[in-house]
């Protein structure tokens, strides 16, 4: 059951309502460009979808942090090190962010608990070979309506353990240190280098087509 605290409340930002049990702040749809100012420290559950944020710096967010919902904003800009210190982190949607045209290699760096990340519905075309680097609890792994036409050999090897992605609709699941994972990819995607042949990269991998 959640307990909801006054909109007014000292420790809730305007706007947004909070709830003490889980620590949640619920702050969708209201039209900020970005994100609220003073959220409590102990937030876990933040709920920030469907705004007009367009950039994301560091220092924004508080570290004990679970879950992340930024799907359908306007994000074009990820700073590096925005997510660096939310080692908690297990739920990341930064999805149907159609400004979203590229990442940095670090965007990901130190999310070492993170399961879930949703970038489905932007317009990324490539992605950084290490960007999924020390991602060692990633299971779920969302890439599909996005412009993704090859993948670098540096993405599907480990260290890396990403899972594949797609220019018509890559969902990567059930992926635990580059073991049992499944894919669903389009036709339009080619592999480079040695990972051609998608079981050289991850023992165990078994690709199933759309």
């Amino acid at each position: 059951m959640l307990l909801a605290l006054p909109p007014a409340a000292p420790s809730c930002p305007m706007l947004c309502t909070c709830y003490s049990s889980p620590p949640t702040v619920s702050c969708q749809a209201n039209n900020f460009s970005s994100v609220p100012l003073s959220l409590p420290p102990s937030t876990q559950r933040l709920f920030l979808q469907n705004n007009l944020i367009r950039t994301l710096r560091p220092g924004t967010f508080g570290p004990s942090l679970l879950t992340l919902w930024l799907f359908s904003n306007n994000l074009s800009t990820i700073y590096p090190g925005t997510f660096r210190h939310l080692q908690a982190l297990e739920e990341l949607d930064l999805g149907d962010n159609r400004h979203l045209r590229s990442l940095e290699p670090d965007t990901f760096q130190g999310l070492e608990r993170l399961q879930s990340l949703h970038l489905y519905r932007c317009q990324l075309s490539s992605l950084p070979g290490n960007i999924f680097r020390g991602l060692v609890s990633l299971q779920y792994l969302y890439l599909q309506e996005n412009s993704l036409l090859h993948l670098q050999e540096a993405i599907t090897h480990p260290p890396n353990h990403s899972g594949r992605n797609s220019s018509l609709g890559y969902i990567a699941s059930g992926w635990k240190g580059g073991k049992d994972i499944q894919i669903l990819p389009s036709p339009h995607i080619s592999l480079e280098g040695s990972c051609s042949s998608p079981g050289r990269c991850l023992p165990g991998l078994t690709s199933v087509p759309i």
